[in-house]
């Protein structure tokens, strides 16, 4: 017989949901908009650890210059698990992906340490060249920390103020180069707050 099936009920905080109820969950942030941003905290993954607790997202959201324009529209900050990309932005939704296991960087490209030295030059990440074209990152732990704060979040939210300030809020109209300028002015602003939070 076609159509879903269920072989048993689910249970959520204690209470039996109804079996073949296939409305969104309200609290579903991938699925329906939230009365306020959410944070969510998945499992890292294995070979990767979250430096980043849901604490420390607090406190930095609270410094973020202009928090209320940035988070129209948004439903969910996500620390996710570790994947082959650093952070992700989807409709509604932002996301921080979980940190390797070993902190530095044995074989990172010179195209992507030219275009981030600005920020490791502020955070004084030691690095060497191990290569023509490869790079050794040496990031502490409060580095990493930081590089994901005030780097890739500003970023990802760099590309959900990027949907929600275009006229049908639903596609990402000025791409890497606006979220990456967004992210520059986030992390010079906050810059001198951070280091009274976090150490570095």
């Amino acid at each position: 017989r076609s159509g879903n099936r269920r072989t048993a009920t689910r249970v959520r905080d204690g209470a039996v949901q109804k079996k073949n109820n296939w409305a969104p969950d309200h609290a579903d942030y991938m699925a329906r908009s939230q009365s306020e941003v959410r944070i969510d905290r998945r499992s890292p993954g294995q070979g990767y650890r979250h430096l980043i607790t849901v604490a420390h997202l607090r406190v930095l959201l609270e410094l973020l210059p202009d928090w209320e324009d940035a988070a129209a529209g948004l439903d969910a900050v996500v620390l996710d698990s570790g994947q082959d990309r650093m952070g992700w932005c989807d409709t509604g939704v932002v996301a921080i992906c979980a940190w390797e296991q070993e902190l530095w960087w044995e074989d990172c490209s010179v195209a992507f340490y030219q275009e981030h030295r600005v920020v490791l030059d502020k955070f004084e990440v030691e690095r060497s060249k191990v290569g023509p074209d490869r790079v050794q990152v040496r990031w502490t732990e409060e580095q990493a920390r930081a590089f994901q704060l005030l780097h890739v979040l500003p970023h990802e939210i760099g590309h959900h103020r990027d949907r929600m300030t275009t006229r049908s809020q639903r596609r990402i109209a000025r791409g890497e180069p606006y979220a990456e300028r967004y992210a520059l002015r986030v992390m010079d602003e906050v810059w001198p707050l951070y280091t009274r939070h976090f150490a570095i």
